[in-house]
């Protein structure tokens, strides 16, 4: 699998992550119990980091080679 693929992957599972908060999201505003809120504001954020990562990680592996020849280019000029 070429980093490309994997940073496609990414990107197709952190649009599963965004559909999953929305939905938990949705039962937030419904819930009626103190308890039950808290905890799905709990779980937003959990899910809210995993996306971002997510997000990060599809970028670095799209430009994964962008950068190291970036990298090759400023040590050659030094």
């Amino acid at each position: 699998m070429t980093l490309y693929e994997m940073s496609r992957e990414y990107r197709a599972n952190t649009a599963l992550l965004e559909l999953r908060l929305r939905q938990l999201q949705a039962a937030q505003r419904r819930a009626r119990q103190p308890e039950v809120k808290f905890r799905l504001k709990r779980r937003i954020g959990c899910l809210r980091m995993l996306i971002n990562e997510s997000r990060k990680t599809a970028f670095a592996l799209e430009h994964y080679h962008e950068r190291s020849g970036q990298s090759d280019e400023n040590a050659a000029a030094v």
